[in-house]
């Protein structure tokens, strides 16, 4: 046996014991975008070329060996603008993210484990959100409460819960219907004890997909908010402020391009996972991968 033939074997070996839903070319590529952009934003300040908010007479200059990405209306290198704009995006897309799964899944467990005037309290609530597009509502209330990242997060959280309330309410209303928590029931079971140690641990798979598939929508939520001058504020390195004043002049292309390409990169990277994960978690996969 040769001596490739015999380094070749373990990887194979090795890749094999990897789920099939993850070894996908596309799960691949969402994963090194993923990993590639948090890295990005734990060493932003360690690989930028320059500081994103010094400003220089290299005005509106076109990408080069000195300035990758170029150079903005003030002189300010776009590529290093770009690396820090994911230290805003990224953190508070997963910080949002999380505290509309707290809300929204703590309201939709509650709903669907004791049912009755609490179900129908949350649900007509989440209807009255669902009421208003999106963008909209987020947009009255960071009107409302000024302009701002962390009246943008609000806004995000705010918009965002029910979706995540509908999903839980509907995975505990079927997990309720399963003998085992009937019988906890019967055998007068406290509710919260019910829900952490019967009911969450076989929701947590399809909660963990809508988690991953939320942060993308988060990212282009919140740029989509300091776009329209609601979000970051300048002179802040944030990529939806920066498409925006990209917008403004076109002459100079690279100064919004870049930034939209690192925000479809990161929707894109996170949308990939988010559909690995359904496909990891789908019991039907599971089963077919097993007896394959």
């Amino acid at each position: 046996m040769s001596v490739g033939a015999a380094v070749s074997n373990p990887l194979a070996s090795a890749w094999r014991l990897i789920p099939g839903a993850w070894r996908q070319p596309l799960t691949v590529v969402g994963g090194i975008l993923a990993v590639s952009w948090l890295l990005i934003a734990l060493l932003a300040p360690l690989i930028s070329p320059y500081d994103p908010l010094a400003q220089s007479a290299a005005l509106y200059q076109a990408p080069s060996a000195a300035h990758l990405m170029g150079t903005d209306e003030l002189g300010r290198d776009v590529f290093s603008r770009v690396l820090w704009g994911a230290r805003i995006s990224i953190p508070l897309a997963m910080l949002l993210v999380a505290l509309a799964f707290t809300i929204g899944g703590t309201l939709g467990g509650l709903a669907g484990y004791l049912g009755g005037w609490v179900d129908e309290l949350v649900m007509r609530g989440a209807d009255f959100v669902f009421a208003v597009p999106t963008i909209l509502l987020a947009m009255a209330v960071v009107a409302a409460l000024g302009p701002g990242l962390f009246h943008a997060v609000l806004a995000v959280v705010l918009v965002s819960w029910p979706g995540h309330a509908r999903v839980v309410r509907g995975l505990v209303r079927t997990t309720m219907e399963s003998e085992y928590v009937a019988v906890g029931r019967l055998l007068g079971s406290p509710t919260h004890r019910a829900l952490t140690v019967d009911v969450l641990p076989n929701i947590a798979g399809p909660v963990i997909v809508l988690a991953a598939l939320e942060i993308g929508n988060a990212i282009l939520l919140l740029s989509a908010l300091s776009f329209l001058g609601l979000g970051a504020r300048p002179p802040a390195a944030e990529w939806g402020s920066m498409v925006s004043t990209g917008a403004e002049h076109f002459e100079a292309w690279w100064m919004g391009d870049f930034p939209g390409l690192a925000i479809v990169s990161v929707v894109l990277a996170f949308n990939l996972l988010g559909d690995s994960l359904r496909d990891a978690f789908d019991p039907k996969a599971i089963i077919k991968a097993r007896g394959a």
